[in-house]
């Protein structure tokens, strides 16, 4: 059985997307399925290579990024070389590009789509994209969605119901690749203030606005690192700027995979105040809790974000864009080591319980075989 994984980018590109791609190429491939990734490109130029571990990254040249979508029409002539090698294609969804790729291609193979989100926002391209959104969910032999709760609330997903999988997203465990000094030297360069992490790429619907916004509300001890870029940060320092927040509220940038398990050890609390369902589900989450860290994260409905991160247990939740609430949520924690420690122990034993790469992985490739079951 061969896969190719059809995404909107691929690593070193950053976003909890393509961190799930990359779990999934390189798992299947260490399982013994091929598996090789086609996705858009940064540049104008198509790209051909061979990663490390062996397997086939196409990255198709692109004029850009409009509207979420990438401007790569290459990316159509490569799904019509590329798909017939292949027993079946997983395709990663929201990605107009994609959808009309296999539309013009039409290939044999099983088509998977991996539903991450709906189209929150973009309501006026949605009205084009529609029709080539519905053939594509006819067209698949399964949808993986990620959680119950998002599938529940999709009115796109609703008429094929019987074709939905519910595939939680994992992440690997790097917990043995920390260096205690790291985290030591980090919390020291903050002079040893409790510190709330988010990260997140600058976005409106992440809701960083409301996050600075509670960091008025927040003791003088406490210091806010966010990591992450993209268009609003300009407006997000004005904004700290304004509020006279430029000792407390800090952005970091792009943090790389391997500064990014000690930002969550040194932290005291991990925070996600997305604001809609375009936040369908939070690996950035995932990280904090596997590095045993609490979440603070917004309740949004038909969100899987507070399925992930369950109030009282593995953390505090509340409502979307309450300044008041976040504040008040952190601040007890801050405040209240006791509590911190629990729920960041449960937060550790969730994640390895239900959202370890292995077992997102293992749950795919059960999937992979009951389409094309190993005597096809």
């Amino acid at each position: 059985m061969k896969v190719l994984q059809l995404a909107k980018f691929y690593p070193p590109e950053r976003g909890g997307i393509e961190s799930v791609v990359r779990e999934l190429t390189e798992g299947l491939n260490r399982m013994g399925c091929p598996t090789d990734v086609l996705c858009a490109h940064r540049r104008r130029r198509s790209v051909d290579e061979s990663a490390p571990g062996g397997f086939r990254i196409v990255r198709a040249g692109s004029y850009g990024v409009l509207q979420s979508t990438s401007l790569a029409p290459s990316l159509i002539g490569w799904v019509q070389r590329m798909a017939p090698a292949y027993d079946i294609v997983h395709v990663h969804m929201p990605n107009p590009l994609a959808a009309l790729a296999l539309w013009r291609a039409r290939p044999r193979a099983r088509i998977v789509v991996h539903w991450h989100s709906d189209v929150i926002s973009q309501h006026l391209a949605l009205k084009v994209y529609e029709p080539l959104q519905r053939w594509l969910l006819a067209r698949a032999d399964a949808v993986l969605v990620t959680s119950q709760a998002y599938a529940d609330a999709s009115q796109a997903l609703r008429p094929w119901r019987d074709k939905l999988a519910v595939v939680p997203l994992g992440i690997s465990d790097n917990l043995s690749l920390t260096d205690p000094e790291r985290v030591a030297a980090l919390r020291l360069a903050w002079s040893g203030r409790k510190i709330i992490f988010a990260l997140g790429r600058m976005a409106p619907y992440k809701g960083f606005d409301v996050l600075i916004e509670a960091a008025t509300r927040l003791p003088d001890d406490a210091v806010v690192l966010v990591g992450g870029t993209g268009p609003c940060l300009q407006r997000h320092r004005a904004q700290v700027s304004r509020l006279g927040l430029g000792g407390k509220v800090h952005f970091l940038g792009p943090i790389t995979d391997n500064d990014l398990i000690t930002y969550h050890l040194a932290a005291h609390v991990f925070c996600m105040p997305s604001l809609t369902r375009a936040e369908a589900f939070g690996v950035a989450q995932l990280e904090a809790m596997s590095a045993g860290r609490p979440v603070v994260c917004s309740a949004v409905d038909g969100s899987g974000m507070s399925w992930v991160n369950v109030d009282g247990v593995t953390g505090l939740t509340v409502r979307p864009s309450s300044s008041l609430e976040l504040a008040a949520a952190l601040g007890r924690l801050l405040s209240d080591p006791t509590l911190r420690g629990r729920l960041g122990n449960a937060a550790r034993q969730r994640y390895l319980e239900h959202f370890t790469a292995q077992a997102m992985i293992g749950r795919v490739a059960a999937l992979y075989r009951r389409l094309v079951p190993p005597s096809a």
